[in-house]
């Protein structure tokens, strides 16, 4: 599987990635990233309190349907535009692309 990371956020991660039999099939796939665990503020013994997220602790990588990943990859187009932090260029780029091809985006100067 050859990803590229689209969007990193410190919670969850998305990439775009071709098929390893196929480049030109491309897929959105999210994931879930290791929590970090932390002190906790209400004891004077330091207790380490231990964090899970919403999947157990799993960080494996889902790939999204076709129809949910376009979605997705369509919201996280506009996002980027619209700013928020956390975007890798290349997976960017690859996205950009992607929906442009799949005829999700229109190819206009103002991308």
């Amino acid at each position: 599987m050859n990803n590229k990371i689209i969007y990193n956020d410190d919670v969850i991660e998305a990439c775009i990635f071709s098929d390893s039999e196929n480049v030109e099939l491309k897929s959105i796939a999210i994931r879930y990233l290791k929590p970090t665990n932390y002190i906790g503020k209400d004891g004077k013994d330091g207790k380490v309190v231990e964090v899970t997220n919403a999947m157990g602790g799993k960080t494996d990588w889902f790939v999204l349907p076709y129809t949910f990943g376009a979605v997705i990859g369509k919201k996280l187009f506009e996002q980027k535009n619209a700013g928020l932090d956390g975007f890798n260029d290349d997976g960017y780029q690859e996205l950009r692309n992607w929906l442009i091809e799949m005829e999700e985006i229109d190819d206009a100067m103002c991308y």
